[in-house]
């Protein structure tokens, strides 16, 4: 399991996952089953396309190691608590989006998408202090 971790603190990894999410909204918007299943194999195979990366120093790279850390020690803390809004506004922004209710869907998306950002961070930090 190391390994996949190793590989998926790749940033080429994090940064075309982060890419991804605008396209799996949109296929479900345009209901693409097509299109969305590429994209859900494509989520489901992304650690394992890009090798280990050369350095371990990039924000994506601590970001990845650093959830990596805090997996292993489930605590409830900040992070946990972005983790359950993350996800109650990503099932809410599938929803809107499949409804094609524009705004809803618009708003709802918005906020899983900038919480996991406001969560990476908090793994970069939880990385700095506990992993080097």
């Amino acid at each position: 399991m190391e390994k996949f971790w190793k590989r998926h603190a790749n940033p080429w990894s994090g940064a075309t996952r982060m890419a991804t999410y605008p396209f799996l909204l949109l296929a479900i918007w345009h209901h693409n089953w097509y299109a969305l299943g590429i994209i859900i194999i494509w989520v489901v195979i992304n650690p394992l396309v890009f090798p280990k990366p050369k350095r371990m120093d990039s924000w994506l790279s601590k970001g990845v190691l650093g959830e990596e850390m805090w997996t292993a020690k489930w605590r409830w803390d900040l992070s946990l608590f972005l983790n359950f809004l993350i996800a109650v506004f990503f099932l809410l922004a599938l929803y809107t989006t499949y409804m094609n209710l524009f705004w809803p869907a618009l708003y709802s998306a918005t906020l899983p998408f900038i919480l996991k950002l406001w969560f990476f961070d908090r793994m970069v930090v939880y990385y700095e202090r506990k992993g080097k």
